[in-house]
C-alpha cells in the first residue's frame, strides 16, 4: 500500500449543468499539477458542449498495490 494524491473532477454539460467525474491518482503534487497542465493543453480554444474540471481540493489516500503499478506505469497519473 503506498500513499497517493487524489483529485476530484466534475463534468459540466451545456444545458444540464454539473455532476461528479471521477478521480485521478498521481504518485505527487507535481505530478498531478503536469497531469492537469497536459489536459488542458487538449482541449479547444472555444468552450466545449462537454469537458470535465477539477473539484476541490486534492488530497492524499492510501491505495492498493494492484492501483499503485498502474499509476507508477501512467507518465503523470491515472483517470
Amino acid at each position: 500500500m503506498k500513499t497517493l494524491v487524489v483529485q476530484k473532477w466534475e463534468e459540466s454539460e451545456r444545458g444540464w449543468g454539473t455532476r461528479p467525474d471521477g478521480y485521478s491518482l498521481h504518485l505527487t503534487e507535481e505530478d498531478r499539477k503536469e497531469y492537469i497542465e497536459y489536459y488542458w493543453s487538449q482541449m479547444p480554444k472555444e468552450i466545449p458542449d462537454e469537458y470535465s474540471h477539477l473539484s476541490g481540493t486534492p488530497y492524499l489516500a492510501d491505495v492498493d498495490d494492484n492501483i499503485v503499478d498502474e499509476v507508477e506505469s501512467s507518465k503523470n497519473g491515472v483517470r
